[in-house]
C-alpha cells in the first residue's frame, strides 16, 4: 500500500516537473523571465499587490514588443498586432479570460462572449443604441447639470469655508447616473443624493479583486458557473451592489418590452427594436453599469488631475473656454458638435487617456490554427496574446522622448501624418475592429461636455498634491478619494 502511494506521489511530482519544463520550453525562444514564464504565480501575486499595469510596462521596456508573462501568455506592445488580432477576417478568437466577467453564471453579456458569430450578432443588434444621438446628448446634459448642482450645494470652498470635493466619488456618481438616464429610464440618484445609493463601489472592489485572479485559472471559472459555487454571483434579491442593479435592469426591461406605446426613446428601446431578447437586454444593461461607469469616471478624474497639476495646460484650457464663450462659439451647455471644434479640449482629452489609460486589462486573444509570426517570433497555435496597454501609451516609438509627460500640445504641434498615427494608437485603448468598445461614442460625448461645463464655472486645486490619490490596479483600477478644493470662477 505504502509503495503504491509512494509511486503515485512520485509520478504526480514528475508530471508537475514535466509540465513546468514544457511550459517554459514551448515558448523558450520568446523574451521573458524564466520564472515568470513557467507558472502563473507572478501574475497572481502582481495583481494582488495592485501594481499590475506598472509591472507589465517594466517588462515591456526590458524585453521589447513581445514578451512572456506565463506558461501560455504573451504580451504585445505593437498596435499593428492588436489591430490584426481584432480584424473582422482574423482567425484569432477570444481567450477564456473574458468569461470571468459574466454577471450571471449561465448567461453571457457582449463582453464575456467567446463565440465570435454570436458576439458579432449581438454587436450588430446593440450597435445602433450606442450612437451619440440626440437622446444621448440630452441625457449627458442633464447629468452635467446635476453634477454642477451637487458641487454648488456641497463643495464650494471660500476664504472662510473649506468644503473639499472627493473627485473620485463625484466622477463615479456622474458616470453612474448617465447610465441610468441613458438605459434604465431614469438616473439612479447618486448625484441628487451625493452618495453611492446602491453601494456599487464596495461590490466593485470585492468583485474585481477576486475576478481578476480567477481569470488566470479558466478551470476555476467553470467551477464557479456550477452549483453550489454559483451562489457567489449577484441576485435580484440583493439589497445593494450589482444585485440591486440587476433588479433595476429586470424592471426596466420588463417595462419597456411590456408597453410599446409608452416605451421611452432611450438606449434600451433601440436594443428592443433591433430584436434582442429580454435576457440579452438585461445582461447588456448590467454590463453598462460595471464597464460603462468605471472607465468614464477614471478618465474624468485622472484627466482633470493631470490638467490641474500642469499650470500651463490648465490656463490654456481655461483660456480656450473663455475665448469660445466670448466669441459665441459654444452654447450652455456646450453642444457635442461645438466641443469637437475646440482643439485644445480635444488635445486634453486624448492626452489624458494616453497618459493614464482608463483600462489596463490584458484582453487575451488566442493564436489560430497553424500559429502566427509576431514581432519576428513564431508563436504556436493556442498561445494567448494580451495587450500591454500602458506600454503602448508610453512607448517612445509612438509618442517621442517625452512619452511620460502629460503634454496636450503634442497633438497640436505634430504634422498631419503623425497626428493620424497617434490617433490610431490612442484608439486601441478602446479595443479595435470587431472587439472595439460599443460605448466609445457615448464616452467621448461625456468627456467632450463635462470638462467644459466644470471649468467654465469652477477652479480646481489638489488638496494633497504630494499624494493626490491611492491607486490599486489588477487590470482594472480601484482608487481612493481624491480631494479637490473647488472655488467659483468670476467668468461664467
Amino acid at each position: 500500500m505504502f509503495s503504491t502511494i509512494h509511486i503515485a506521489i512520485t509520478c504526480l511530482f514528475g508530471a508537475c516537473i514535466a509540465h513546468f519544463v514544457w511550459s517554459w520550453y514551448r515558448l523558450r525562444h520568446i523574451p521573458g523571465s524564466f520564472w515568470i514564464s513557467c507558472s502563473k504565480i507572478w501574475q497572481v501575486t502582481t495583481q494582488i499587490r495592485g501594481g499590475w499595469y506598472l509591472e507589465l510596462r517594466k517588462l515591456g521596456d526590458q524585453h521589447g514588443d513581445l514578451f512572456r508573462i506565463g506558461p501560455n501568455q504573451l504580451m504585445t506592445t505593437d498596435v499593428d498586432i492588436i489591430r490584426r488580432m481584432a480584424h473582422p477576417k482574423s482567425a484569432y478568437t477570444r481567450a477564456p479570460f473574458y468569461q470571468t466577467f459574466r454577471f450571471n453564471p449561465t448567461q453571457d453579456n457582449s463582453f464575456s462572449l467567446l463565440d465570435d458569430k454570436e458576439h458579432t450578432r449581438r454587436r450588430t443588434n446593440f450597435g445602433p443604441g450606442y450612437t451619440g444621438n440626440e437622446h444621448v446628448e440630452a441625457c449627458v446634459n442633464r447629468q452635467c447639470a446635476r453634477l454642477i448642482d451637487l458641487i454648488e450645494r456641497k463643495f464650494i470652498s471660500t476664504s472662510s469655508q473649506y468644503r473639499p470635493l472627493d473627485l473620485t466619488a463625484a466622477s463615479f456618481f456622474f458616470a453612474m447616473d448617465c447610465v441610468g438616464d441613458l438605459s434604465y429610464g431614469r438616473p439612479f440618484g447618486c448625484l441628487d443624493q451625493g452618495e453611492d445609493v446602491h453601494k456599487f463601489v464596495k461590490w466593485n472592489e470585492d468583485f474585481f479583486s477576486i475576478a481578476i485572479v480567477i481569470s488566470n485559472f479558466h478551470w476555476l471559472t467553470k467551477i464557479f458557473f456550477r452549483a453550489p459555487f454559483n451562489r457567489i454571483y449577484p441576485s435580484t434579491l440583493d439589497k445593494d451592489g450589482v444585485g440591486k442593479y440587476m433588479a433595476l435592469a429586470h424592471a426596466a426591461v420588463e417595462k419597456s418590452f411590456g408597453n410599446e406605446d409608452s416605451r421611452q426613446r432611450d438606449v434600451l428601446a433601440s436594443f428592443i427594436e433591433q430584436g434582442v431578447t429580454k435576457e440579452e437586454a438585461i445582461n447588456e444593461l448590467m454590463l453598462q453599469v460595471v464597464a460603462g461607469t468605471d472607465s468614464t469616471a477614471t478618465g474624468i478624474r485622472m484627466t482633470l488631475l493631470l490638467l490641474v497639476s500642469n499650470p500651463v495646460a490648465y490656463q490654456k484650457f481655461k483660456s480656450e473656454i473663455d475665448d469660445a464663450i466670448a466669441g459665441g462659439r459654444i452654447s450652455s451647455p456646450i453642444k457635442d458638435t461645438e466641443a469637437r471644434q475646440l482643439p485644445y479640449l480635444q488635445a486634453v482629452i486624448k492626452e489624458g487617456l494616453r497618459a493614464f489609460p482608463v483600462v489596463t486589462a490584458t484582453f487575451f486573444k488566442k493564436v489560430p490554427k497553424g500559429g502566427d509570426t509576431i514581432s519576428g517570433y513564431f508563436v504556436p497555435e493556442g498561445t494567448e496574446i494580451g495587450h500591454n496597454v500602458l506600454g503602448v501609451m508610453r512607448a517612445k516609438k509612438y509618442w517621442g522622448e517625452d512619452a511620460d509627460v502629460f503634454r496636450p500640445e503634442r497633438w497640436l504641434e505634430a504634422d498631419e501624418e503623425t497626428v493620424d498615427m497617434m490617433t490610431g494608437v490612442i484608439e486601441t485603448l478602446w479595443g479595435a475592429g470587431r472587439y472595439k468598445c460599443l460605448g466609445r461614442a457615448i464616452a467621448q460625448m461625456e468627456l467632450n461636455k463635462v470638462f467644459v461645463e466644470l471649468l467654465r464655472r469652477f477652479d480646481f486645486s489638489v488638496v494633497t498634491p504630494q499624494s493626490p490619490v491611492g491607486i490599486v490596479n489588477s487590470g482594472f483600477f480601484l482608487m481612493s478619494e481624491m480631494k479637490m478644493r473647488v472655488t467659483k470662477r468670476s467668468i461664467v
